[in-house]
């Protein structure tokens, strides 16, 4: 069972710019890999599908990319970064 894209960054919500980075790396590494193996046999008896969490994962990193402006914005360009 995968969760809500909300649910996904709202368990992030609180990680700084710079922890939201390898998140967003780790699921770049997850889409690219469906991507790359798509040509492949499927594997019907995985549940979630390959493609369900692909799909999830789109969603996913949509959220976590809109989570990630928002802190470089507070962080960077505002400078409201805790040293």
């Amino acid at each position: 069972m995968m969760i809500s894209p909300e649910s996904f960054a709202a368990m992030h919500r609180n990680k700084s710019y710079k922890e939201l980075l390898p998140v967003r790396d780790e699921l770049l590494e997850e889409i690219r890999s469906f991507e790359e193996h798509t040509d492949e046999p499927k594997l019907y008896y995985i549940d979630p599908s390959p493609e369900v969490v692909y799909q999830c994962n789109l969603l996913y990193l949509g959220k976590l990319l809109e989570l990630i402006a928002e802190r470089y914005n507070e962080e960077v360009v505002w400078g409201e970064e805790d040293n």
